[in-house]
């Protein structure tokens, strides 16, 4: 496995989560995570791949718990796709948050087995 496939991977799965790809009652999954990132003024929405941690979904909504379930069953296809083992990562998740500058940034985040850290940033806007 080649470590430096980790951020696009990880950058690949956070952008298809956040993608108009996923809707559900009238409503995209990263709108629920805009307006959750928007009301919590500068903290971060967490999704975490790796570790699972149920405990953190009660904060979220019912949509984007729905569709954090749905990714997760696609995770080891995903990471097969993109040649990355999950043995190599400690953690996965995806990270939404209003910046000082009043910006709305998506960001992948992952640590690898090495304990070095793998950042891409989806998009600001």
């Amino acid at each position: 496995m080649k470590y430096k496939l980790i951020r696009s991977m990880a950058h690949n799965w956070s952008h298809s989560f956040m993608s108009w790809n996923n809707y559900l009652d009238g409503a995209h999954v990263f709108e629920d995570m805009y307006s959750l990132a928007r009301t919590r003024r500068g903290e971060k929405v967490i999704v975490s791949w790796i570790p699972i941690r149920d405990d953190k979904m009660a904060g979220l909504t019912p949509r984007i718990r729905y569709f954090v379930n749905a990714y997760r069953s696609g995770l080891d296809k995903h990471l097969l796709h993109h040649k990355v083992e999950l043995t190599a990562l400690l953690e996965l998740r995806t990270e939404v948050y209003v910046a000082g500058n009043f910006r709305m940034y998506v960001r992948a985040y992952a640590l690898d087995d090495r304990g070095k850290e793998h950042a891409a940033f989806v998009w600001a806007s």
